[in-house]
């Protein structure tokens, strides 16, 4: 094993020692990929917060607000504080169905799951979350067993 490690490493290495090869064309899709916000863009978002933290703060019960606000941060690349936000916006109004599958959205697959598990508490009739959480189960026999629930 060592053998074949040491052959592995020598390949990737260049001749100079240490140094490894850089791709030139992944390197610069790699920088491409790399979003810049400009000043407006800025400027703008720290407008939107300051409007929406507004808007969840006069009218909490109001579901679209929350949504708005983790949509902003998740647009602003700040996923984990999305989360948080829309975490607060389901706590705070249990009985939007919005909220709750945009917390989902937000997730990883093993955290949506367990936030639509939530969902079901607070609003058993509600078909669009049993069918998302049909939907996040990989096995057909769990989907199954989900959708029979739901009936």
């Amino acid at each position: 094993r060592g053998a074949v490690l040491s052959l592995k490493l020598d390949k990737m290495s260049d001749s100079v020692t240490g140094q490894t090869v850089v791709d030139p064309k992944g390197y610069l899709t790699d920088l491409n990929s790399i979003k810049l916000n400009s000043e407006a863009e800025v400027g703008d978002i720290k407008k939107a917060r300051l409007l929406l933290k507004s808007v969840t703060s006069t009218n909490p019960k109001h579901g679209p607000g929350w949504i708005a606000a983790a949509r902003v941060e998740e647009f602003a690349g700040k996923i984990l504080q999305a989360r948080k936000i829309i975490k607060e916006g389901c706590e705070t109004c249990p009985d939007s169905e919005d909220v709750w599958l945009e917390a989902a959205r937000l997730q990883t697959a093993e955290n949506a799951s367990t936030i639509l598990a939530n969902a079901v508490h607070h609003l058993p009739h509600s078909v669009k979350i049993w069918m998302r959480a049909a939907e996040l189960e990989p096995d057909k026999d769990k989907k199954k067993v989900v959708l029979r629930r739901a009936l």
